[in-house]
């Protein structure tokens, strides 16, 4: 019978090999002059497709391995031999399908052979296919485990561990349970700290190969004691932790904290950001004059007529501080305002914002299109675009929305109050609302997503109690379906997307409050193969459950504290609350996408990463423009890389798409000229 070796470790032989080399006689005899003491440990077989792979340990001062085999599983002596084997592992090949294999491995010198391995026993036979995705969803107590079904399989393995690394091999040296399809449930497992699983697949005794890993969703839930200044993510100093309006983030033991330091917003020129009566609505954390600093846009919940209803901008002047813009300020730009976007609508090189309003109210409101000259000076030009004006009715009031390339022409369209208007490319807009099956229907939260990582985006739309998912059929919206029900009838403003356990699919997390105490805490809808399914969300500490229940709105993603997750913030309570992610995976790329001059000014594009091994699982992502309801994530785009091999990242710039490959653990910026460099680790 045929035979490959392959390489595990090589027997020990001293320096034999080299006397050889040199020309000295009686090698074998001057290290192996007695047998080997030991039997090789840990020896294992694994059934293959026609083949037996077998493995075990080196044995001291042994030049050769034996193999001794046969199929009769009830005998004391072994038929059949194979010998010179100077490898730790061997793959015994051209074998009999569905025939069981015995086999015991001896060591031996010119002395002799030791004494025999522990038997071990493996039948040939089909291996199936690695299992492509699994997800966790955690319940209260309680974990279910969601996982791609492989049609070789007669059952699963799904090994569970406290560290990633656990989980590494074949087999895994962890505890697992078995399941004879998807999915599995492990009812009373705590839910306060995060569990890694990996589901292999096997054909009755034989193991598969590969596989993800999946993490259960976990949080810890910090108070943020900081004024009310919206919420949204940037970077306003130059250590490239996520900042806040009211609140930094900051370097501890070299990496960013996982929270905020509250700002003295006298001391940095952003007193009057929340001076009473005014009342924030939306702030967006945007660089609009290129100096490589995040400047502070911020609207009202204030009606037009209220003297305290004014948009203001607070120019960054270098070193995190802030000075009001006179000229901002004297456009008298008011009303009760919805999501502002930030985004190049002209692609000449520079971020312009929509500032839409609520012009329902008979206040006067109407909205605005702030055109950027460059140096962060902003002149209006919604008349002439034709968006200054809604339609008339509550369905179309702005409140959440999305500036991004919907139809992929290079220019940056714009999503909100039941509109899709698309960028003609010349300074003016037009209705594609009824063409795309946008839904008419009063937001508190909408946001595009690739669900079901099938390319395109779909549509996730939030009202005050139901959210409801809108798929994409070639740029044409379906009904929707209603996800997320629950028993107990709940309201909430706020919805938001983001990969929160790192498997590749974004989930979205909902503001959710009990309707009978406007108390709650937020929902995680985990992405689950396309569908997503409700998940727990931790309620305060061990000792006192409750103690995170209070009113929740504006959610933001992103990664806090830089271990390449996701974590959430939200309005909550009468400050923020951060939710921490408590675990990482560590497969995933992160991506920076910028303009050709090096600036963050590409907000809105597309971004689509691609396994090379699994082509079908397009993860389309959007360079966050403001999105959700008021609410900004971060600018990088953190990506869950699951899948083995590498990966085709395509980015939609106005100029064409620029390609690269990348692979899981990369940290990549694009630049609209083409080039890809790395992420310097210190910036």
């Amino acid at each position: 019978m045929g035979f490959t070796v392959r390489a595990a470790g090589r027997a020990a032989t001293g320096f034999c090999t080299l006397w050889i080399l040199v020309g000295l006689a009686g090698c074998e005899g001057a290290l192996g002059t007695s047998p080997p003491h030991a039997a090789p440990a840990n020896p294992s077989a694994e059934g293959e497709d026609g083949a037996v792979v077998l493995t075990w340990g080196a044995v001291t001062d042994a030049t050769r391995y034996v193999i001794l085999w046969d199929t009769n599983l009830s005998g004391t002596t072994y038929d059949n031999a194979i010998t010179g084997i100077e490898e730790t592992s061997y793959v015994h090949e051209g074998l009999q399908n569905f025939t069981p294999h015995r086999y015991r491995i001896v060591a031996e010198t010119s002395g002799g052979r030791g004494p025999e391995s522990l038997q071990v026993a493996a039948t040939p036979g089909p291996v199936p296919e690695p299992v492509e995705w699994a997800v966790v969803t955690a319940q209260k107590p309680g974990h279910t485990i969601h996982f791609a079904e492989v049609a070789t399989a007669t059952g699963y393995r799904i090994y569970f561990a406290t560290l990633e690394a656990a989980l590494a091999g074949r087999r895994p040296l962890a505890g697992f349970v078995v399941a004879s399809g998807s999915p599995l449930v492990r009812a009373e497992v705590p839910v306060n700290a995060a569990v890694f699983y990996r589901v292999i697949a096997m054909n009755d005794t034989r193991i598969g190969t590969g596989g993800p890993i999946a993490v259960s969703p976990s949080w810890v839930v910090t108070d943020q004691a900081l004024a009310l200044g919206g919420t949204a993510l940037g970077l306003v100093n130059d250590d490239d932790c996520l900042d806040l309006a009211t609140g930094t983030g900051g370097i501890q033991a070299e990496v960013c904290a996982g929270g905020y330091t509250a700002r003295v917003l006298a001391d940095a020129g952003l007193a009057d950001l929340v001076a009473a009566p005014r009342v924030v609505g939306d702030t967006r954390l945007v660089d609009l004059n290129g100096d490589g600093f995040d400047d502070l846009l911020s609207n009202t919940s204030l009606p037009a007529d209220n003297a305290a209803s004014r948009v203001l901008l607070h120019v960054n002047q270098g070193n995190g501080n802030f000075q009001t813009s006179g000229s901002v300020s004297a456009l008298g730009i008011a009303g009760v305002g919805g999501t502002l976007l930030a985004a190049d609508f002209d692609n000449d090189g520079d971020v312009d914002v929509f500032a839409p309003n609520d012009h329902m109210r008979g206040d006067g409101a109407r909205n605005w299109l702030l055109v950027n000259d460059g140096a962060g000076t902003l002149t209006d030009t919604a008349a002439a675009a034709g968006v200054a004006a809604n339609p008339a009715g509550a369905d179309y009031v702005p409140q959440g929305g999305q500036a991004v390339d919907f139809d992929e022409d290079g220019f940056i369209d714009l999503l909100f109050g039941s509109r899709l208007l698309l960028n003609n490319g010349d300074g003016t807009f037009r209705d594609g609302s009824a063409a795309a099956g946008v839904p008419v229907r009063a937001d508190a939260g909408l946001k595009l997503v690739d669900v079901d990582l099938d390319g395109d985006l779909d549509l996730v739309h939030r009202t005050r109690e139901e959210t409801r998912l809108h798929r994409n059929d070639g740029g044409v919206f379906d009904g929707g379906e209603l996800v997320g029900v629950e028993a107990v009838a709940s309201v909430g403003l706020g919805l938001n997307a983001c990969d929160v356990n790192g498997d590749g699919f974004e989930d979205v997390i909902v503001a959710r409050n009990i309707a009978t105490t406007l108390v709650g805490t937020p929902r995680i809808l985990v992405n689950v193969n396309g569908s997503l399914l409700p998940s727990f969300t931790q309620e305060g500490t061990a000792a006192d459950p409750d103690s995170f229940m209070a009113l929740n709105d504006r959610i933001a993603c992103g990664d806090q504290n830089d271990d390449g997750m996701t974590d959430i913030l939200a309005r909550w309570g009468p400050a923020y609350r951060l939710m921490r992610t408590s675990s990482s995976l560590s497969r995933r790329i992160q991506l920076r996408v910028l303009g050709a001059s090096g600036d963050r000014n590409q907000q809105g594009r597309i971004v689509r990463v691609v396994p090379v091994g699994a082509p079908n699982r397009v993860m389309t992502r959007v360079v966050d423009s403001g999105s959700g309801l008021q609410s900004q994530n971060m600018y990088d785009l953190i990506v869950g890389a699951p899948w083995t091999g590498d990966y085709t990242v395509t980015v939609g710039f106005a100029a064409g798409d620029v390609t690269t490959t990348v692979k899981a653990g990369d940290a990549k910026i694009i630049f609209a000229d083409g080039r890809v460099e790395d992420i310097d680790p210190e910036t």
